[in-house]
C-alpha cells in the first residue's frame, strides 16, 4: 500500500513540472497593443468645472475608462500605460437648468497601451 502511494507520488511529482515548461525563460514576454479611443462622457449635466475634474487625467473616471478601453480587446488585456491622454472636450447640454449652462465631458482620442502574456510555448 505505502509503495502504491510513493508511486503516485512520485509520478504526480514527475508530471507537475511540465506545466512550468510554457513560462520558462519567458517571464518578461509580453504582446502589446495600441488602442486609440474616446473615453464615456460624464453622467448627467454638472457645471463645467466639476465635469471637468471628473474627467481630467488622474481622476478615478480616466482611469478605469482606460482600462475598459483595453479589456474590449479580449480577456486578459489590461492597460500598460496612456501614451497620450486626448483632448478634453465639453459639451452644453440642452434643458432647463434654472439659468445654469450645465455640461457633459469627455476625454477623445486617448491613446492607450495595452498589454498581455504572450501565449504559448
Amino acid at each position: 500500500m505505502k509503495f502504491n502511494v510513493f508511486i503516485c507520488f512520485a509520478l504526480l511529482f514527475a508530471f507537475s513540472n511540465q506545466s512550468f515548461a510554457a513560462s520558462e525563460g519567458r517571464e518578461g514576454d509580453w504582446e502589446k497593443r495600441i488602442v486609440t479611443g474616446d473615453l464615456k462622457a460624464t453622467a448627467g449635466c454638472k457645471d463645467k468645472a466639476k465635469a471637468e475634474k471628473h474627467t481630467i487625467p488622474g481622476s478615478y473616471r480616466f482611469e478605469k475608462y482606460t482600462k475598459i478601453m483595453c479589456q474590449h480587446i479580449a480577456y486578459g488585456w489590461g492597460r500598460d500605460k496612456v501614451l497620450d491622454n486626448g483632448k478634453l472636450v465639453c459639451e452644453a447640454c440642452d434643458g432647463d437648468y434654472e439659468g445654469k449652462e450645465k455640461f457633459r465631458c469627455y476625454m477623445h482620442d486617448v491613446e492607450v497601451q495595452c498589454k498581455i502574456v504572450k501565449r504559448g510555448f
